[in-house]
């Protein structure tokens, strides 16, 4: 998707070297119209996430139509938290992708599946 121009990437190991990273971090949730959580126990477990980014990623799901998509990459007790419960997650039904079989290919199938979705916010949000 990068690739064919549908989407752009940010993560925060672009951070350069003596780069105020609070500051990148807050540019890029500003600039971005769609956010991945990548959920696992460490995630739910980061203070810094849970009391900086993902209130301030969905206050502009709520104020501008931001798309803010879980993706459950981990079994976590997420649906137990608040503020993930009202999320529609990634894959279907929140079933952790680790636990999708990597012989059988089920593992590459969820992520496909993940991937198909996200293109197709991403197409959305460009149409609009």
């Amino acid at each position: 998707m990068k690739r064919r121009g549908i989407i752009d990437t940010w993560q925060d190991r672009l951070i350069e070297p003596g780069e105020d990273w609070y500051e990148a971090i807050q540019t890029a949730m500003n600039d971005a119209d769609i956010a991945l959580l990548l959920i696992s126990a460490d995630f739910i477990d980061s203070r810094f996430i849970n009391d900086e980014e993902v209130p301030r990623l969905l206050k502009r799901r709520e104020s501008e139509g931001m798309r803010v998509i879980p993706i459950i990459v981990r079994p976590c007790l997420w649906a137990s938290e608040p503020i993930f419960s009202k999320l529609q997650a990634l894959p279907k039904n929140g079933k952790p992708v680790i636990t999708f079989s990597q012989e059988n290919g089920d593992r590459d199938q969820a992520w496909t599946d993940i991937a198909k979705a996200i293109e197709n916010i991403a197409k959305d949000l460009r149409a609009a």
